[in-house]
């Protein structure tokens, strides 16, 4: 009898659990929920139970659009869309859809208008861009941000022509003009070049407008590198006149142009871009920053034309101006460059010095050990004589401040023994990713990146989270390089697509990671379309 007992109460207990109305997997469960919940608060409770639960799935969605039709109270109506939002279904798009009112003026319609078009935009249905376009004319304007977002995400083409008016228009606040310029990005439309174009120079209330353009211009790809090349040229005749009514400096697209050019290594630009080298204006910082945008995107297109005409700038005295100089020579890679480097590792203060002895340990081989000894032992004399002309931090001892920069240059000299161990092969500087130094991992990336060596696609996209900023800028450029020129690279690299989201995600307002990120995201997005 017992066992008769046993075996009804096992019986019982799976068909509670399969489809009684206590059964929190039906929906029939939380429908009885909400209907006991009188007070609107309560019913908001209730949907955000449910999709904490882990039981919500597909089979509850006719419930909730009925739900979604009949509420009344805008802010059930915000968390029933949240509800149905996360399951991505496009039998949603009408019952979304449906629920909107455009014509809202109070805040919790707006942000019940804000959750549906939320939602919308994660279905990835593009039949949901008129309705969302619609919203852009919202007077609320978290409503008009998410309808934004969310058109970007659908990458609606219908979109464009609003999106453009949105971010040209003189009223639009500038929040809501950096929103539509990250959509037309997203979009990729060349229609939108025009007007990305200006917004790469266009200020306004003191508001810069160029890290929004210059991502969505590299996004469209070559339309806007063909906008962007007739720039730096001086062919688009409008453009130009719109910059001289506008107060536009005339180097502005020269200067900001190249960064993208560079980014999208678009080589029609190298003939443009070598000539930016030899670019002159009366304000000296103006022609410093012409001649740097250049040879940096001369570096990351690896243009060895431009090899000659960088190596005769890398003795420029101003170590900033310089550090852009020897970076585009480190980048472009070879031995060719080594002279002019060697030469200017024994020219200007200590900050130049000591770029050009960096980049030789990063190009250089056993054939330049000898080098770094020699510079290590004459740097206490040097920082001596320095101290006495221009003072400076450690100067109140010139000894000891010289001994830790001549130790600083043995450590260069160290990279020197990873490169006469590891020569040309691809597997050798794969290990040396694990490396210690970072000097030595940034030349293991750079190495690895030239040879374009697919196979080790995934342990350099593993490396990527690398705090020293240098390090992960090779990485970044070397494992963009790879994925370029390397359809099996690309494939590879990709499966760290979720990883580098998360870690674009995490370190997002991190002043220390803000510049090199802006890397770390192009490539992200080249992983992505690929």
């Amino acid at each position: 009898m017992p066992r008769c007992l046993a075996a009804l109460s096992v019986v019982l207990a799976v068909l509670v659990l399969s489809g009684c109305k206590g059964d929190p997997k039906t929906p029939e469960f939380w429908e009885k929920k909400l209907a006991s919940a009188k007070r609107a608060d309560g019913r908001v409770q209730v949907l955000e139970s449910l999709r904490s639960s882990g039981n919500l799935q597909e089979g509850f969605l006719p419930m909730l659009h009925a739900r979604l039709a009949a509420e009344k109270r805008p802010e059930v109506k915000a968390a029933l869309a949240r509800t149905i939002g996360d399951l991505k279904s496009p039998t949603s798009l009408e019952p979304l859809q449906a629920a909107l009112d455009p014509s809202a003026t109070d805040s919790d319609t707006a942000l019940a208008n804000k959750e549906l078009a939320a939602a919308l935009g994660r279905l990835g249905d593009a039949r949901a861009a008129p309705a969302l376009t619609g919203l852009l004319r919202a007077k609320d304007n978290y409503t008009r941000i998410e309808a934004i977002q969310a058109l970007g995400l659908l990458r609606a083409p219908q979109a464009v022509e609003p999106l453009v008016k949105l971010a040209s228009d003189e009223e639009t606040e500038n929040f809501l003009k950096k929103k539509a310029i990250e959509a037309l990005g997203r979009i990729g439309d060349a229609k939108a070049v025009p007007v990305l174009m200006r917004m790469l120079t266009q200020e306004r209330q003191g508001v810069s407008f160029y890290v929004e353009s210059s991502f969505a211009l590299y996004q469209v790809g070559t339309p806007a590198a063909d906008a962007l090349i007739a720039a730096m040229e001086g062919r688009d005749t409008e453009l130009t006149k719109w910059a001289q009514q506008n107060g536009v400096h005339p180097a502005s697209y020269a200067m900001k142009g190249a960064q993208v050019l560079g980014d999208l290594r678009d080589r029609r630009a190298e003939a443009a871009l070598i000539k930016q080298l030899s670019f002159t204006d009366s304000n000296p910082q103006v022609q410093a920053l012409v001649r740097m945008q250049a040879a940096e995107a001369l570096g990351r297109m690896r243009s060895t034309a431009a090899v000659k005409p960088l190596a005769a700038l890398a003795t420029e005295e101003d170590p900033t101006v310089r550090t852009s100089y020897v970076r585009g020579l480190v980048l472009l890679g070879g031995r060719d460059a080594l002279p002019s480097l060697t030469k200017a590792a024994g020219q200007g203060d200590w900050y130049a010095r000591e770029v050009a002895m960096r980049a030789v340990a990063l190009l250089g081989n056993d054939q330049e050990q000898q080098l770094f000894t020699k510079w290590a032992q004459n740097e206490p004399a040097l920082a001596t004589k320095e101290c006495q002309e221009y003072g400076g931090d450690g100067c109140d001892n010139p000894e000891a401040l010289g001994m830790k920069r001549g130790e600083t240059i043995l450590r260069y000299g160290k990279v020197l023994e990873a490169a006469k161990a590891c020569g040309a092969d691809p597997g050798c500087w794969a290990q040396k990713l694990g490396d210690k130094d970072p000097r030595v991992v940034e030349r293991a990336a750079l190495e690895l990146g030239r040879k374009g060596s697919p196979q080790h696609a995934v342990a350099m996209a593993e490396k990527l989270a690398e705090k020293d900023l240098d390090t992960r800028f090779a990485l970044i450029q070397a494992l963009d390089w790879m994925v370029g020129d390397s359809k099996e690279a690309a494939t590879k690299a990709r499966e760290a697509l979720p990883k580098i989201q998360a870690q674009l995600a995490d370190e997002k307002g991190n002043s220390q990671f803000v510049k090199v990120n802006e890397d770390l995201r192009r490539l992200a997005f080249r992983l992505e379309r690929t």
